[in-house]
């Protein structure tokens, strides 16, 4: 989701008078100018409005439930538009036939169409929606006639009275038909009668004589050019088809998921709380039945969670991934979209998300969790799935760990009656007795002492249910507890028989660590030296990546500055400084993804007080790791080593593909192997080579023979990236740099962007190729970037790095998707202008090679990315 649209549905959200960009910036977590940039670009759009001066305040505009229902889901937009065309058509609205597969929202859909009916004054005072499911009486004809147009007492054996069918109740109103495919041929006959000429007559009648201003809105399953409906298709002309939930993708599915458990919290007058996992399940699991059993499943997790709170005693309604079935817990792991998924749900830095029964969005949860196991749990999971290393692993649940008992240090201390309330009297008389038993003997007096005893009562009630359960004790810190503090952890030890006789369990040597740590004075919070900020091109790279980090490790340590293509890095550096300007922080470390902002550095450390660092070409994990170990304490100048040995690390094992081949920088002279050299050090001193990724190779041109033979292996053992020599040399095709220009600052900005280009790809390459399903990922990278480098050759585009790599991990990701789903649509016959017609038959070219064919949405979208022509 671009962050635009996260700023709008977010305003979307909040009820009230309007709120401030600095609002919008600190629920969001992005900078203050993006929010204000954002803001004004959906009142230009005419989304927002805003009124008032110092604070401005940015609200929606007067806006019907159905039009608003469509910001929601933009797939339905069109849906929407006819909808709302069949209300408003004059003198008389126009029946509908909704059609989709079984529980894609007909029901809901004809609610909203009812409401907006209202609002426009289109239904009478009083008019009413009614509905009828023809399925329920397919079978016997008599009783749905009399059902929907009234009976006449004696029609017939049954009839004892004279009533009004369900079309008379609704004179003024809308009827809601729904499987209309399955109504009998003599219903069906009435009911084109009443659509031809809106009267019908009841059952046991002769005459039509009754007339009803009744607007029809039919849904069915079936497909409607089918010859069962060849009738509908006549008398009702406006068809509205409502998509699948696989069709209406993943942010509409999280809006679907937000919108049930909003109206859960409201029927049950409950506060609820959704873990992540828990939600990324409901995004990733296949529902055959639709949006409808979506929201059967989440009624089903809120009644179980409900019931639970009742038998607990408690007000608390929590879901985790723990409570969901199988097929739905199953369905993540199975999911093809769990990186988007990931993604999707990444800009939400709370671990639970909270749906309060008075508001219609979401909550970030305001405390911590009390369960120190499943904090645990969850922490090796997540590092699990980035795929970090043990050690790493440990350390970053031990920094979970201190932030557990930091957090517990700061309380002012929950009443004992309301612990005893949540764990019984058994278990708080066992933490009171095992803390006053420790204060004795404990080197330091034990602080803020009511805190630790709701803490312990708490944990050790979670204990207790875990070993009910038969779930392990997993404490990955418990020989570094034993030795830094091991008078205190023999203290623990000595009570826990006990502490085992008291609870009725077995208390494993695991869990004695856990103990130790409620008899240590708890420490002060941890000095950060260094600020971490992410600075990368993209709508939401930056902000992605931080807040990945901050999830993970539960802080707020990163900030991300998103660059979209179209900004330039003067104005991006300028929103750094301003940025700077506001905190109070002696070191910065500045992660980048391209080469070219590495300036940054030597800019800002010109106007601020800042010890200020670059490290460009960074990965999630580079911004984990800054993280992590700037929580740690380590200098400005220890992460910069740290961030180069990861590069290092991935380049020589994992980052880039085992096929890629060498790179080159090509330097000859005419007087010798002596200046080419002198040439290739001040190269090597003015460059930023990436390591061993680029090598610079030295030649003379004295002999021509000698030096084509030499080129020509050169070139077997990999790809010339560019050449600095007296004159160009034969037969190198790549950038060509004059001796001269190794003195100019802006020709050696053109080579480093051309280096950074190569390192660039190289990773998108490596990180991508896994990721391609149906296809080789590397072969099919690598036609990609030889296609879009051919392609700006060709056409004259001169695009930025940049923009190459944004196009070369789009084109293959979206060539994927379309070999896959092998879908074919009408090839493109009429062309805006001379360059879309180029491109388009350029593109012809991978259709041919991968038997694909794009659509007109590709094309626009692609031609976005090539008329940004900024030179390198």
């Amino acid at each position: 989701m671009q962050r635009c649209e996260r700023v709008y549905r977010w305003v979307c959200s909040q009820a009230g008078t309007g709120v401030t960009a600095q609002e919008v910036a600190e629920q969001l977590g992005i900078t203050r100018a993006n929010a204000s940039n954002d803001l004004n670009a959906l009142v230009k759009a005419s989304r927002l409005v805003k009124q008032g001066k110092k604070p401005v305040l940015f609200s929606l505009g007067k806006q019907n439930g159905l039009s608003a229902f469509a910001e929601q889901n933009p797939s339905l937009k069109t849906s929407v538009e006819q909808a709302q065309a069949a209300v408003l058509y004059p003198a008389a609205r126009m029946h509908i036939l909704l059609s989709g597969e079984t529980g894609v929202g007909k029901s809901m859909f004809a609610e909203f169409i009812y409401r907006f009916a209202k609002e426009q004054g289109r239904i009478r005072e009083g008019g009413i929606l009614l509905t009828f499911n023809c399925a329920d009486y397919a079978s016997n004809p008599q009783l749905i006639l009399s059902q929907l147009f009234g009976v006449v007492a004696g029609s017939y054996t049954g009839a004892t009275e004279s009533r009004a069918g369900l079309v008379e109740a609704a004179d003024g109103g809308i009827l809601f038909l729904d499987e209309v495919h399955r109504l009998p041929p003599e219903a069906q006959e009435m009911l084109f009668t009443f659509i031809d000429r809106q009267v019908f007559h009841r059952l046991g009648e002769t005459t039509f004589i009754r007339r009803a201003d009744v607007q029809l809105i039919c849904a069915t399953t079936e497909d409607i050019d089918s010859s069962l409906l060849a009738t509908f298709t006549r008398r009702i002309p406006m068809k509205i088809y409502l998509p699948s939930l696989t069709e209406r993708g993943l942010e509409e599915r999280f809006t679907l998921i937000q919108a049930f458990l909003d109206r859960e919290a409201r029927e049950l007058k409950r506060q609820i709380e959704v873990s992540k996992n828990a939600i990324r399940g409901l995004l990733s699991y296949p529902c055959v039945n639709n949006i409808g059993q979506l929201k059967t499943d989440i009624q089903l997790l809120c009644a179980q969670s409900y019931a639970r709170s009742l038998a607990n005693g408690d007000n608390q309604l929590r879901i985790t991934s723990r409570d969901l079935p199988p097929y739905i817990r199953d369905g993540f792991y199975s999911s093809k979209q769990r990186s988007e998924i990931w993604q999707l749900m990444a800009a939400h830095n709370q671990r639970f998300l909270v749906f309060h029964e008075n508001t219609r969005e979401f909550l970030p949860r305001e405390t911590p969790l009390n369960d120190l196991y499943q904090l645990i749990d969850t922490k090796i999971a997540d590092m699990e799935k980035i795929g970090l290393d043990n050690d790493s692993t440990i350390e970053i649940v031990d920094l979970a760990i201190q932030d557990f008992f930091a957090h517990l240090a700061q309380q002012n201390g929950t009443g004992h009656q309301q612990i005893l309330t949540l764990v019984g009297s058994e278990i708080l008389t066992a933490a009171k007795d095992f803390l006053k038993g420790a204060s004795h003997n404990v080197q330091s007096p034990l602080t803020n002492y009511d805190s630790l005893v709701a803490g312990l009562a708490l944990h050790l009630h979670n204990l207790v249910e875990r070993s009910r359960l038969g779930r392990p004790v997993v404490n990955p810190k418990l020989q570094d507890i034993k030795a830094k503090h091991p008078n205190e952890y023999q203290l623990a030890k000595k009570q826990v028989p006990w502490l085992e006789s008291a609870l009725s369990i077995k208390i494993p040597e695991s869990e004695v660590g856990f103990l130790t740590l409620f008899l240590l004075p708890q420490e002060q919070e941890i000095n950060q030296k260094v600020k971490v900020l992410v600075v990368a091109h993209g709508e939401s790279t930056a902000t992605s990546m931080a807040a990945v980090a901050n999830e993970l490790l539960e802080n707020q340590a990163v900030t991300g500055f998103n660059m979209p293509l179209q900004l330039s890095p003067k104005h991006m550096l300028e929103e750094v400084k301003s940025y700077l300007q506001q905190i109070k922080r002696p070191d910065i470390l500045i992660l980048t993804d391209m080469g070219s902002l590495t300036n940054f550095a030597t800019e800002l450390m010109a106007v601020t007080p800042y010890q200020v660092r670059c490290v460009d070409l960074v990965s999630t994990l580079h911004v984990l790791e800054a993280s992590r170990k700037a929580n740690l304490g380590y200098s400005l100048e220890e992460l910069v080593a740290e961030m180069k040995r990861i590069s290092q690390g991935g380049v020589n094992q994992s980052q880039l593909p085992k096929t890629t081949k060498k790179q080159f920088i090509v330097t000859a002279c005419t007087t010798g192997q002596g200046s080419a050299r002198l040439i290739m050090n001040l190269l090597k001193n003015q460059l930023n080579l990436h390591e061993a990724f680029v090598e610079i190779r030295t030649f003379q041109i004295t002999d021509e023979a000698a030096l084509q033979t030499e080129l020509q292996q050169l070139k077997q053992e990999g790809k010339i990236l560019a050449q600095v020599s007296t004159f160009p040399v034969s037969g190198i095709e790549s950038p060509y740099f004059s001796l001269n220009q190794t003195f100019d600052a802006k020709s050696l900005e053109k080579l480093q962007a051309i280096i950074d280009f190569a390192y660039a790809t190289s990773l998108a390459k490596s990180n991508l190729a896994p990721m391609i399903q149906s296809l080789d990922g590397e072969v099919l990278l690598e036609n990609v970037l030889e296609w879009i480098l051919t392609v700006e050759r060709e056409l004259e585009l001169n695009l930025t790095p940049e923009i190459k790599v944004g196009l070369l991990c789009h084109l293959a990701t979206r060539i994927d998707q379309l070999h896959e789903a092998q879908q074919i649509t009408e090839p493109l016959s009429q062309f805006q202008n001379h360059l879309e017609q180029q491109v388009y038959h350029a593109l012809r070219s991978l259709e041919l090679i991968y038997r694909i064919q794009f659509t007109e949405a590709d094309l626009a979208h692609l031609l976005a990315y090539l008329c940004k022509k900024v030179l390198v």
